[in-house]
């Protein structure tokens, strides 16, 4: 592993560990019934902070096909990704019961999406490029259901202002994933093993401590309202 790409998984592992104890701080104060966003931010970056700790101490990458690949970042957004989905469904409804079908089938498409791209990345060429469309059908599934359904059943609530900015946000960042995948390591190799992982950092720390940092001041601005 080059110096480069250890510094991104150490100040990746020191972000969210940061992040998560600022957001135990934060959720302190969130009343009782919001407390569920703060544990959802919690969970999103502890859970983070142990993938990175694995891969900057060498054991969460494996040698396959002539290439490292960081199996870690997979077992990262595999629990991360349904949470921050969760996170972003409770802004939909006070009871995620009462979604409970929709939820499944958007957290069913998006641990599709992220298990089809840990396969794309252990494939050689061309068939890396067959898994990675159809880990991009999943992807448009979700973002169909985020923007469809989902985004209906936050104007019923009367939270479509917090809904669209935490949506519109977790959209923009998860785009930028599959580019990054496309043109680093997994796919064409356009750009270097470090300068993937950095961009990677930058934006497992946005969507995660970003996003968990504008969700806890949405819920404490909901329930002040």
């Amino acid at each position: 592993m080059s110096s480069g790409v250890q510094l991104s998984f150490t100040i990746g592992w020191i972000a969210m560990l940061l992040g998560g104890v600022l957001f135990w701080l934060s959720s302190r104060r969130l009343p009782q019934v919001e407390k569920r966003h703060g544990v959802a931010a919690m969970t999103i970056v502890f859970v983070a902070f142990a993938n990175y700790f694995a891969m900057s101490l060498g054991q969460g990458d494996l040698f396959f096909n002539g290439r490292t690949v960081y199996f870690a970042r997979y077992t990262d957004w595999a629990i991360t990704t349904p949470i921050l989905l969760a996170s972003l469904a409770m802004f939909a409804a006070r009871s995620l019961g009462r979604i409970a079908t929709l939820l499944a089938a958007l957290i069913a498409a998006d641990v599709y999406m992220i298990v089809t791209g840990l396969v794309g990345n252990l494939s050689t060429a061309p068939y890396n490029y067959y898994w990675w469309f159809i880990s991009m059908v999943a992807f448009l599934v979700v973002l169909a259901l985020v923007w469809g359904p989902l985004r209906r059943h936050a104007e019923e609530e009367g939270q479509i202002a917090p809904y669209s900015k935490l949506a519109g946000m977790l959209t923009a960042l998860w785009v930028c994933y599959p580019i990054v995948w496309l043109v680093g390591s997994s796919g064409v190799g356009m750009i270097s093993l470090s300068v993937e992982s950095w961009l990677y950092l930058v934006l497992d720390v946005t969507a995660k401590v970003g996003f968990g940092a504008v969700a806890l001041n949405a819920a404490r601005q909901s329930r002040a309202r």
